[in-house]
This record gives C-alpha cells, sequence and structure tokens, in this order.
C-alpha cells in the first residue's frame, strides 16, 4: 500500500512538474515587452485592427509600461491606417504637452483632409501658427498650408515662407511648381450648369464638358428622332410617331442631364488626379510615419 502510495506521488510530481515547464512559456507571452514587440510586428504587417487590440491589452495589464503619450500617439496612428478619420476628430487633446500639440494635431488635420472637411482643416491650422513646437515642426504646417492652398485654388502665399525658416530655396521651388499645376488644373475645370444650359442644344453639354465622341452620337440621336418623328406624324403615323417622339424626347433630356453630370465627372477626375499629385509630393503620411516612429510604441524609448 505504502509503495502504491509512493508510486502515486511520483506521478503526480511528474505530471506537476511537466505542467509548470509547458506554463511558463505561455506567462512570458504576456510580458509587456512581448505584447509590445507583437504588436509592433502587426503594425509593421499593416494588421492595425489587431495591433490596436494588443495595445489595449497592453495598456489594461500593464498600464505604466506606456506613456499616456505613447499610447494617444499610437492610438492615432492606427486609426489613420485603418481609415478610421472620425475616431481620431473624437480624442480629447486638451491635457496633453503643449509641445506635443502640433504633431497630435497633424493627425487631426490630415483626417479632415481625407473627410473633404478642407475648411475646417484651414481653420486648425490657422491655430497652430503661434503655438510652442510650431517652429520644430514648421515643414509639417507648411507643407499642410501648400496642400489646402493648392487644393482650393487660393494662390501661392509668399508670406507664409516668412513663419518657417526651415524651408530652403529648393523646395520652395517644387510648392510654387504644385501651385502652378493645381492653377491649370482648376482652369480646366467645367461649370455643370453651363453644361446643362448647352445640352439645350443637342450634343452641346457634352461638347463643353469635353467629349467629342459623345457629342457626336447625341446629335445624331437626337437629329434622327426628331426626323423621324416628324416623317411619322407628316405620313398619318400618329402612334408611330408618338413612340419615336417620346423616345428623341428621352434622349433630349439626356443630353441636358449628361452635359451637366459630365461636368461634375471631369471635375472630380481632376480634382482626384491633384489631390494625388499632392499627396504624393507633399508626403504627407511620412510625416506621420516619423511622428510615430519618435514617439508612438515602436520608437526607440520602447525598445
Amino acid at each position: 500500500m505504502k509503495c502504491n502510495l509512493n508510486i502515486l506521488f511520483f506521478v503526480i510530481l511528474l505530471n506537476a512538474m511537466a505542467f509548470a515547464k509547458d506554463s511558463a512559456p505561455l506567462h512570458d507571452d504576456f510580458t509587456p515587452k512581448k505584447i509590445s514587440s507583437f504588436t509592433c510586428s502587426l503594425i509593421q504587417n499593416g494588421e492595425y485592427y489587431r495591433a490596436y487590440v494588443e495595445l489595449l491589452r497592453l495598456n489594461s495589464f500593464y498600464p505604466s509600461y506606456i506613456s499616456d503619450l505613447g499610447f494617444d500617439i499610437t492610438a492615432s496612428y492606427l486609426f489613420y491606417k485603418s481609415k478610421k478619420y472620425n475616431d481620431i476628430l473624437e480624442f480629447d487633446f486638451n491635457g496633453i504637452d503643449e509641445n506635443m500639440v502640433v504633431p497630435f494635431s497633424i493627425f487631426r488635420i490630415d483626417s479632415l483632409f481625407k473627410l473633404n472637411r478642407n475648411d475646417e482643416a484651414g481653420v486648425e491650422l490657422s491655430k497652430l501658427d503661434e503655438t510652442p513646437g510650431s517652429k520644430e515642426y514648421g515643414n509639417y504646417l507648411y507643407k499642410r498650408k501648400v496642400y489646402i492652398s493648392a487644393l482650393m485654388n487660393k494662390g501661392y502665399d509668399e508670406n507664409m515662407i516668412n513663419k518657417y525658416y526651415d524651408i530652403n530655396s529648393e523646395e520652395l521651388l517644387h510648392y510654387r511648381e504644385l501651385f502652378e499645376y493645381s492653377g491649370s488644373v482648376h482652369e480646366n475645370m467645367k461649370k455643370p450648369l453651363y453644361g446643362a444650359l448647352a445640352g439645350i442644344i443637342p450634343g452641346m453639354g457634352y461638347l463643353y464638358a469635353g467629349e467629342k465622341g459623345t457629342a457626336l452620337v447625341s446629335i445624331i440621336m437626337i437629329g434622327t428622332g426628331s426626323a423621324v418623328t416628324y416623317a411619322s406624324y407628316k405620313n398619318g403615323m400618329g402612334a408611330f410617331s408618338v413612340i419615336t417622339g417620346a423616345i428623341t424626347f428621352f434622349f433630349y433630356g439626356g443630353s441636358i442631364v449628361g452635359g451637366y453630370m459630365q461636368c461634375k465627372k471631369n471635375n472630380e477626375y481632376l480634382m482626384y488626379m491633384l489631390e494625388t499629385r499632392l499627396e504624393r509630393e507633399l508626403m504627407l503620411e511620412r510625416d506621420l510615419n516619423e511622428v510615430y516612429l519618435r514617439f508612438g510604441l515602436c520608437s526607440n524609448d520602447f525598445r
């Protein structure tokens, strides 16, 4: 009996030792360093939603491991990358250090750009001119002033240069070229109302919008339909003339509406091309990456 108890105890002891050995790595996986490293790897792989969940886990398990600044910057970066722009606008930045107002604000401003709330973005930018840190991050602010001015065709303002001393002559020349491109884009934009009015004359609305092929087709269709309707009516084919007349009237109305819609489509395409070039050449998103790498979870302070 005693021998059996000894054997049983020995088996239990071996199982306990095996369980302890197996569970030790599991515990190690939840150290703050492991969680933060895993979160950074998720960010590098573009898995921003999962990275945010891990960030919340890290802050919940080890609230003193990451500062409020590091958490807020990382959260803002993850929201921006995952296109949750409204979530960034809901952040309350009132209690942050005054020297960090600009880095936080560019996340808000760029989110407003993405939401096409450019007037609000302009107001936010103007408030930052006298903010502590506006000199240190002057290049960030200046590029966004260039972006919104070019996008809204406000023209190049030389007075902006005096506020930001780290803008070199090569950059200024590049910005002037962007404004010239912006001016040409806005010159090629069409007034939709004019397109609709021109469409009263068959095909002219499309022609005004720059769609020569569609304009020619519209002229032929409406002209042919009108001729067939008139001929049918003159030859006593009343029912047929009503049908062809209705079809012709449909195409005629389409010519008016089409001129309006084609102008809007043309303008939207031009604005898309302008926004794409401004974002590419001003590299606004690179500024957000720099702020994140300087103050966020994966900065040198957390490595």
